[in-house]
């Protein structure tokens, strides 16, 4: 379902993003621990929140009028970060394909990031622990080129190191495929020398 820029079908996402000649490697999405943080802090505010209201409540304003004041603050600074949240956990992903790999960013009905990255421009993927490595997800590192730019730290990713073996080999194939492109039809040929030499 489309609402506004947010696509709730991931596979027809996906599917717009690939080429005729282009193949999935794999998807991954952030761990829910993330979302789960953002709700602990957003639900302390919470109290937080109510907790002023009532001590403003017992200095006598009308109940009303602390209802509405307490109601407004936590639509503004509690409601849309707990929304946000969960379009991050639940609609934001990682796809490695065979040419590239892509980060889409889907934290709102009204914003849509997506950031294309090629492969040819990956110089390594490296993965970190976090959380001393207590949890099943850690921190992907994508290292570029020189020249390229900075490269890229993504955190809560689950087993990290894993996607950063896939993402290594993914890198390997397209260069391996890159170099036959390119020097195929003279390697084809040198070893045909060769096999006439040694007749």
């Amino acid at each position: 379902m489309h609402i506004f820029a947010l696509e709730t079908d991931i596979g027809k996402l996906k599917a717009s993003f690939l080429s005729e000649e282009e193949r999935e490697i794999c998807t991954v999405f952030f761990h829910g621990f993330r979302f789960f943080l953002t709700v602990l802090r957003l639900t302390l505010w919470t109290f937080l929140i109510i907790g002023i209201a009532m001590g403003i409540g017992l200095a006598g304003l009308p109940f009303s009028w602390v209802v509405i004041a307490a109601s407004s603050v936590w639509l503004a600074f509690v409601s849309r970060p707990l929304l946000r949240a969960y379009l991050d956990w639940h609609y934001d992903f990682i796809l490695i394909t065979t040419d590239k790999v892509i980060l889409v960013n889907q934290s709102s009905i009204f914003h849509q990031k997506v950031t294309p990255m090629n492969l040819e421009n990956f110089a390594s993927a490296s993965a970190e622990t976090q959380f001393w490595n207590l949890f099943p997800f850690g921190i992907l590192h994508f290292n570029w080129k020189e020249g390229v730019g900075n490269g890229v730290n993504l955190r809560y990713i689950p087993h990290a190191h894993d996607i950063a073996s896939c993402i290594s080999d993914a890198i390997t194939t397209f260069q391996r495929r890159k170099d036959l492109r390119r020097y195929g039809s003279t390697s084809e040929e040198e070893q045909r020398r060769g096999h006439e030499v040694r007749s």
